[in-house]
């Protein structure tokens, strides 16, 4: 009996630790799609942990507790996987693999911090700790870094995204949309957010950190608004064949086109360089690079999704079958 409750802890230790250490395995694997496998266990993230505890607790007030005398013919002996070694060895593991959030990035660049974990979102922070490094520097007129966070708020260490936040866009239909995103910014809309968005690959997170800095991301109770409230704006689909479930976001104006195509075909299918463009994928990833080739080609108002339809459908969003 004592054994399963031993490997029930190793089951939960593992479980808890997939979201945060899968980025790692990633990184060895090779394999992109690794660090988002297990991204439905984010959440729950905090509460393994708790269960794992409780369950070494027990385990080992089993294992410790006085056993009544019983007099037996037989010796029975104890096996392994039910001794007092093997829950050590599986403790140990479960102190660093549930202590992994708290080091593993700063040994692993592509490890989520401990506060993305605990938050149940397990991002990487490729990007932020480039952007760290970049506002520590001493600017070219000789300014000193900035040591506070409101100082670093201030020019010359204002970041890219404070800017595209702060640039008011020219038209009117853009206007509305920048208004929209001003609102929410100031009060968000709470929501469920998909986890693990960092693909656990340096290049590749680093990549789209920077496509992040020339591209806004729309969360889905923006979009949501703006259709509710019939504002003119098109929706982009660049979802590749095999991500598709079946499902769309409704809109007025809506095409769809893998991102593979968005370069030759964007320019005939949308002509409106002014229009505002959001562009959703099934996560949020390939939507991003795709709007930032739109932006490339001369497209002044371009949005992704944040989270892509996933991300939709995880608020509870409607969708409609897809034609």
């Amino acid at each position: 009996m004592s054994n399963k409750k031993i490997i029930t802890a190793l089951g939960a230790t593992i479980a808890a630790s997939l979201c945060c250490v899968t980025p790692i395995l990633a990184v060895l694997a090779g394999s992109s799609t690794l660090a988002s496998s297990f991204s439905w266990l984010a959440p729950y993230h905090n509460y393994l942990v708790v269960f794992t505890i409780l369950v070494l607790l027990y385990a080992w007030y089993d294992k410790l507790k006085p056993l009544k005398e019983v007099e037996c013919a037989c010796d029975e002996k104890e096996g392994f996987f039910s001794s007092k070694t093997f829950l050590a060895i599986v403790t140990l593991f479960a102190v660093i693999m549930l202590s992994f959030p708290q080091w593993g990035d700063k040994v692993f660049v592509s490890a989520p911090s401990a506060k993305s974990c605990a938050t149940g979102t397990c991002e990487t922070e490729v990007g932020s700790k480039k952007e760290a490094k970049a506002n520590s520097l001493p600017s070219k007129q000789g300014e000193s870094a900035c040591e506070t966070e409101s100082d670093c708020n201030k020019k010359p260490f204002k970041t890219v995204e404070n800017t595209l936040h702060s640039k008011v866009p020219e038209g009117e239909q853009a206007l509305k949309v920048f208004n929209y995103m001003k609102r929410e910014r100031t009060n968000p809309t709470p929501y469920k957010q998909v986890a693990c968005t960092g693909t656990g690959l340096a290049k590749l997170d680093n990549s789209i950190a920077e496509k992040r800095e020339i591209i806004e991301e729309m969360p889905p109770p923006v979009l949501k608004k703006l259709l509710d409230d019939e504002e003119e704006i098109v929706l982009l689909d660049v979802r590749e064949a095999g991500h598709k479930n079946g499902q769309t976001i409704d809109a007025f104006e809506s095409h769809s086109m893998t991102y593979g195509k968005v370069l030759f075909n964007s320019l005939k299918v949308l002509q409106d360089e002014d229009a505002v463009i959001v562009v959703y994928s099934k996560l949020g990833l390939i939507s991003l690079f795709a709007a930032a080739t739109l932006k490339d080609l001369g497209y002044k108002n371009v949005y992704h999704l944040k989270g892509g339809l996933k991300a939709w459908e995880l608020a509870g969003y409607p969708t409609v079958d897809e034609e």
